[in-house]
């Protein structure tokens, strides 16, 4: 049945008649009967006994009334709901982003988004960029670092340099051991070529973790040294770490962070505020 045919039954029941209901309804009476016929069809049952003077309800067409008065006074409530919110920001926001980001920037950012936009609900999978990229189905923006996602429309967000952190109490850096946190092998390759042109030995990672996150952590305590992106290099005291660019055959080693999403998402205005957030906040920082 559709909303319509909710509200005639109301109708006919307010009324009590075919004529007062159809002059309520803007309609002719035989439409009225005819709709009221193919109703009770639908049902299976008399909704109403016809009278010269009055319609009379039945015993089962009460149990029909008081469903479509629920129908439509929930529609009147939605469409209620609809008016007083329609200019604003609010339903679901799915975001997938590398481990990297998760630990740096994404808190910052989602707490002001929810600061502008408390009524939205979101959900954060934070992983690797692999990980990212495998589920990106599931998630309205992606944010991962390395590789663009193929077919999806993707954004520069920043570009990373890179730097050997290593505790400056110690004076043998050569022999203090190499953390290595997960990454791509081309990456890896290229921290390696650094570490071996730069200590002249082989280079072999007696720590090996999951996230930069981890790496950073056992730093600070003094453990190992490292190659870091310069995201994560905020907090180090320049007095007790040395901090050196990391270059490959005299270029820079970077890393490429892009923000990707599905144009049609875009339709959504939660997605377009957070994406324009992002932007607005990478651009500041």
């Amino acid at each position: 049945m559709k909303v319509d045919d909710y509200k005639l039954l109301v109708t006919l029941d307010e009324t009590r008649t075919l004529r007062r209901a159809a002059e309520k309804l803007f309609i002719s009476q035989p439409a009225v009967s005819q709709r009221l016929k193919s109703i009770e069809d639908e049902w299976g049952v008399k909704i109403f006994i016809r009278t010269k003077k009055e319609l009379y309800v039945t015993g089962e067409g009460e149990k029909i009334i008081d469903h479509a008065r629920s129908v439509v006074e929930r529609e009147a409530l939605v469409k209620e709901y609809i008016r007083a919110n329609q200019n604003s920001i609010q339903g679901n926001l799915s975001i997938g982003v590398s481990s990297l980001i998760g630990h740096t920037i994404l808190p910052e950012i989602v707490a002001q988004y929810l600061k502008l936009y408390p009524n939205v609900n979101i959900k954060i999978k934070v992983g690797s960029s692999q990980q990212i990229i495998g589920e990106q189905n599931d998630f309205h923006i992606s944010i991962v670092r390395g590789n663009q996602i193929l077919n999806k429309q993707n954004e520069l967000l920043f570009v990373d340099r890179h730097y050997l952190v290593a505790p400056k109490e110690k004076d043998d850096k050569s022999r203090l051991p190499i953390i290595e946190f997960q990454a791509d092998p081309m990456y890896i390759s290229e921290i390696e070529q650094f570490f071996e042109h730069r200590f002249s030995r082989k280079y072999d990672s007696q720590i090996k973790v999951d996230q930069i996150a981890t790496c950073r952590a056992l730093l600070l305590e003094g453990i190992g040294m490292t190659v870091l992106p310069e995201i994560v290099l905020e907090g180090f005291d320049k007095e007790k770490f040395n901090i050196d660019e990391v270059t490959v055959e005299g270029r820079p080693i970077t890393r490429d962070t892009y923000i990707a999403f599905d144009r049609s998402v875009l339709e959504l205005p939660q997605v377009k505020a957070f994406l324009t957030l992002v932007r607005t906040f990478v651009n500041a920082n």
